[in-house]
């Protein structure tokens, strides 16, 4: 019998949960409905809560504007950082000032309304605008492009920075889900393909994805056994081997994605028809996500610091 348990919680665990339950709780739900547990957690936690949020200058005309993009959103408008003081690598930016209703219908529409980037992707976040009274530096955007990986909700309950144990387990659980949900599809046949060589190729490479991620699994559990929760704190050591896993397993879910996209591509020549690309689809919130989990609520806040000299990375687009 599996370690994981298949059926969707009535409460999906959070903060105060064990983060072995965390763990089986979310990676089943990203194996049943990657693009659904994925909308469910951001509904649910406020994860960019802990983050720098970046607010609209008070008394300008001028609102942010958020346009749906393929594959995640256009971000406009002016904003300025609570504070002149250096900022963190990562900038939380809502789409209302906090003292009025979200604009254009963004959240009606349930769509998020609140975007996280890169904050050496503000152009002129150091400098200020002259009309600006706001305390910290002001910065324009005009259609940045924010991935729906990196966009949440501000009526999801807001997660602490000490809850960041928390977050990496779930994010890292949905995508091996969604891993081994693309491992799933691969025993699809297209109608051009040969039967027997589409079959016996995909077998085995079915079996060996979905024993690489049952590896990652069991590892990342055992890391994670005997641990308080994530509200009760962790001592950093035990913190900093949970991190080390999920960067690993992060990296894992995102070879299986890439051997399984390029197998296909290569013995059916057009992988549009193929099932797995709709799981990518939905599932790419949370790889996007996976693969900054720990950089985006760090356990140790001198880390950010330590990333925004020495990680240039790019978030996916």
């Amino acid at each position: 019998m599996s370690m994981f348990a298949h059926d969707d919680p009535p409460n999906p665990p959070g903060p105060t949960a064990g983060l072995t339950e965390v763990l089986s709780s979310y990676e089943a739900q990203g194996h049943a409905d990657p693009a659904e547990a994925w909308r469910a957690f951001t509904r649910t936690w406020n994860w960019a809560a802990p983050l720098t949020t970046a607010l609209p200058p008070a008394g300008l005309p001028r609102i942010p504007v958020t346009q749906p993009s393929s594959g995640g959103f256009a971000l406009s408008g002016v904003w300025h950082l609570p504070s002149p003081e250096e900022t963190e690598p990562w900038v939380a930016l809502p789409n209302a000032d906090g003292r009025q209703q979200p604009v254009r219908g963004v959240t009606e529409a349930g769509n998020p309304d609140l975007f996280v980037v890169p904050t050496k992707s503000l152009p002129g976040a150091r400098g200020r605008h002259d009309h600006d009274a706001s305390p910290g530096p002001g910065f324009r955007l005009i259609d940045l492009y924010v991935p729906i990986g990196f966009a949440t909700y501000t009526t999801g309950t807001p997660l602490r920075t000490g809850d960041a144990t928390f977050f990496w387990t779930a994010v890292v659980a949905m995508a091996l889900g969604a891993a081994r949900r693309m491992t799933d599809v691969l025993s699809y046949r297209t109608p051009s393909g040969n039967a027997l060589r589409e079959t016996g190729a995909h077998t085995v490479l079915q079996a060996e994805l979905a024993a690489l991620l049952h590896d990652e699994r069991l590892s990342l559990a055992a890391t994670l056994i005997g641990c308080p929760t994530a509200r009760d704190g962790l001592p950093p050591d035990v913190e900093e081997r949970i991190a080390a896993r999920v960067r690993q397993v992060a990296n894992v879910v995102h070879h299986v994605l890439a051997a399984a996209y390029q197998h296909v591509l290569a013995l059916d020549g057009n992988s549009d028809r193929h099932p797995l690309v709709a799981v990518i689809e939905a599932g790419s919130p949370i790889l996007q996500q996976a693969r900054y989990a720990t950089e985006l609520l760090p356990h140790d806040r001198t880390s950010r610091r330590k990333a925004e000299h020495g990680d240039h990375r790019r978030v996916p687009g």
